[in-house]
């Protein structure tokens, strides 16, 4: 059986670093699961003794530096010490070692200024692409344009993915008749105030398409999918539903994926969870991907949107429909206001509010046909790039179940563009 230590020795052979893949074939070990080369380097870490660089992992600073009592090759092994009293010996060795230590450090320090460049300024890395000749690389060049394909293959139909909720009734055809579902292999925000509905909504939603046969990617950062205490948990409350909606948990249990980031917290790092979501996501041929919340994409500021965006282009190639739980961000209902700013919205396909508030505006009196300063909880489709949608604010209500329902109808034949 491999162990840390053949890990470490692999990575000292390899000049320190390898990918996954270099050592899970270098060893003959699976890449994930028990014993993996995966679960093996995570304990390493843990421990300090390797770190993760983009794709390589490599042996930490500390681990790779040789020992003080190790063998050190090269001129100074070489040269004989001459026979001294224990402590003279100890002050004559200390001095030659520190010196040693501060002339390989000058000399690397030399030959790394001999080979750098002077960075270049802002400007200069903005217009410099722009105004050398275009001399060597035109084919490279040439095959990043694209062009349109001819007639018959450039139209594809427009296909709703059906999640089996009122919002399948909020998108629509260019004629104005419902699509039936997303639009299918969008990327959209559900965003809203936290208490309006959204994870109870995207609940039903995981449920009711594992239950259809296909196959669900579910990533939780708000509550533990089990847990051993008495808490009515995740998975508790999914199956309740299931119950009361008349669905096979059985056929729910083969199509329904879960990350649990809660109880897992390494995969609040980025780095593994884009792993582990890529390698669920092709070796089960993943269809719906639901993220609850997207806050667990953000280790620091400003990096939500970039790795929403990633996500979302990994998922359009993929073919993956994707639902994104956001949270509002002001006291402002029924707008952009979300977690990660609007730049996240402009980087998704679309945005579906489920939010609550007080009515104030004339337009929303009229979608609603409610007095002004009436409290109401709404549906809405605020934007969608891929297809055309119904633009009016929808009612809803949370149930004493606990589903998200609309309480009036969707009109189907208005809002058309």
């Amino acid at each position: 059986m491999v162990e840390e230590k053949d890990i470490v020795e692999f990575l000292k052979t390899h000049k320190g670093e390898a990918s996954l893949n270099e050592i899970a074939e270098g060893l003959a070990i699976p890449k994930y699961g028990p014993n993996s080369a995966y679960a093996l380097l995570q304990l390493l870490k843990n421990k300090g003794i390797v770190e993760r660089r983009g794709e390589l992992w490599a042996l930490a600073v500390e681990a790779a530096a040789p020992k003080p009592s190790e063998k050190i090759e090269g001129a100074h092994a070489e040269m004989p010490m001459p026979i001294q009293p224990p402590e003279q010996a100890q002050e004559a060795t200390a001095v030659p070692e520190v010196e040693r230590l501060v002339k390989a450090m000058a000399q690397t320090l030399a030959e790394a200024m001999k080979n750098a460049k002077v960075p270049a300024d802002e400007w200069e890395l903005a217009t410099k692409p722009m105004t050398t000749k275009i001399e060597e690389g035109k084919e490279k060049l040439s095959s990043l344009v694209l062009r349109p394909d001819e007639a018959v293959e450039a139209k594809k139909p427009l296909v709703g993915f059906p999640t089996g909720t009122f919002i399948d009734q909020l998108f629509l055809t260019p004629e104005g008749k419902s699509l039936e579902g997303i639009p299918i292999c969008g990327q959209l925000a559900i965003t809203g105030l936290p208490g309006a509905g959204k994870s109870i909504l995207v609940e039903e939603i995981a449920i009711k398409v594992a239950a259809s046969g296909r196959k669900v990617l579910y990533a939780t950062a708000e509550d533990t999918w089990k847990s051993a205490t008495p808490r009515f948990d995740l998975q508790s409350r999914l199956k309740q539903k299931a119950d009361i909606l008349g669905l096979d948990w059985n056929v729910i249990r083969e199509n329904l994926f879960v990350l649990d980031t809660v109880a897992y917290p390494e995969l609040r790092d980025w780095n593994t969870f884009a792993e582990t979501y890529r390698y669920v996501a092709e070796k089960e041929k993943i269809e719906l991907a639901i993220i609850d919340s997207v806050t667990v994409l953000e280790a620091y500021r400003g990096a939500l949107k970039y790795r929403v965006m990633e996500l979302a282009r990994y998922n359009q190639v993929h073919g993956i429909t994707a639902l994104y739980v956001n949270q509002r961000s002001s006291e402002v209902w029924d707008s952009y206001d979300m977690a990660g700013g609007i730049g996240l919205a402009h980087n998704l396909d679309g945005t579906i509010i489920i939010d609550y508030g007080r009515v104030y505006w004339y337009d929303q009196q009229v979608d609603l046909g409610v007095e002004r300063g009436e409290f109401v909880r709404i549906a809405r489709v605020l934007d969608c790039r891929m297809c055309n949608f119904e633009r009016r604010r929808i009612k809803i209500d949370i149930t004493q179940d606990g589903f998200l329902r609309a309480i009036e109808p969707i009109p189907k034949n208005q809002g058309a563009k």
